[in-house]
């Protein structure tokens, strides 16, 4: 039973550090995003002084929740942060395309967590309780990092296409074309995940909404920083009337500029970026080798009170360790 419980401790230390560090990132890319948000105005503000921009600037289109069955529906307004962050993952489902294969996604890994919970029930003096807490944790791990490992994809493929995407709408506006008709067209020659984004754009505006509202609509379907620079310059360009091609182009060598300092970030952060996946694989590592090569020595740790001390002080240090290391690295970036 200590065995199980031991090896479901270093699990949950493992989701948790995950865990905590996307939310920082997280909260790390809004305060990025609102710093230059702020810039970008300042800077569009003094090329048009006489832009006037309306009270709510804000790129957020309120979400609906049809989806929703309509008893969450009257709930969720008591729970304001919990409605956006079913709204949040309800859009990231849709972007990412998993929402047709959601149900089987689901029991594909819900069949291998527990599989991996009875290998590991069996082990203990209850196997029930045992199995079904461990195939709990590895049906979450296993949902969990392969959502990130398809937001990230999804991510990078935006961020690549984007300052093509934005040099195109330059070209097309430079040479006479309107503003509204230059999204079809460059869906029309742009592949990648913008081009069906530009179309649903297009077909918005065919249909007779103002811009500001289909572009606010589009920047929180999508989710990348620098998209909302782009919904941002355009409304501000629409409502100042300045020269949106060449804000646009120093926008695009911007991003493009962005792009190569991030390359050259992650080049630098290589060796603390693969230090960290070592240490956290040492210790799983580490505890199967004892597990299956000297059960007595890993019966000693979990079980008598020396051992239990030299266990927490592991845990402990590690847990650290990868906070320490996490830290700098961030720092670095």
């Amino acid at each position: 039973m200590l065995d199980l419980f031991t090896l479901l401790v270093f699990v949950l230390v493992f989701i948790v550090f995950f865990t905590v560090r996307s939310l920082s990132a997280r909260e790390r890319r809004e305060v990025a995003i609102a710093e230059h948000l702020a810039t970008l105005k300042a800077q569009l503000l003094h090329d048009a002084p006489t832009a006037v921009l309306e009270a709510d600037d804000s790129i957020a289109m309120p979400a609906e929740r049809a989806w929703l069955p309509a008893v969450l529906q009257r709930c969720l307004p008591r729970w304001p942060r919990g409605a956006a962050l079913l709204d949040a993952l309800y859009m990231n489902l849709q972007r990412i395309g998993w929402l047709p294969s959601l149900r089987r996604r689901l029991v594909l890994s819900a069949a291998a967590a527990a599989f991996v919970g009875l290998l590991l029930g069996r082990m203990t003096p209850v196997p029930l309780l045992a199995g079904f807490g461990s195939g709990l944790l590895c049906w979450l791990a296993i949902v969990l990092l392969s959502f990130q490992a398809a937001m990230g994809k999804y991510r990078l493929e935006l961020a690549r296409h984007l300052p093509e995407c934005i040099d195109a709408i330059t070209r097309i506006c430079r040479a006479g074309v309107p503003l509204h008709s230059a999204f079809a067209i460059t869906a029309a020659n742009q592949p990648g995940p913008l081009a069906d984004e530009f179309n649903q754009i297009d077909q918005w505006l065919r249909l007779g909404l103002p811009l500001r509202q289909v572009v606010q609509t589009s920047a929180q379907r999508v989710p990348l920083a620098e998209y909302r620079f782009f919904a941002v310059i355009l409304i501000i360009s629409q409502e100042s009337g300045g020269r949106l091609g060449d804000t646009l182009e120093r926008l695009a060598a911007t991003l493009r500029a962005r792009a190569e300092l991030k390359l050259k970030v992650m080049a630098k952060t290589s060796e603390a970026r693969a230090s960290t996946k070592i240490v956290a694989l040492l210790v799983p590592g580490v505890l199967a080798y004892m597990y299956l090569n000297a059960p007595a020595d890993f019966r000693f740790m979990f079980s008598d009170p020396t051992g239990l001390k030299v266990s927490a002080y592991a845990l402990a240090s590690v847990a650290l360790g990868l906070l320490i290391t996490h830290v700098m690295v961030r720092r670095v970036g």
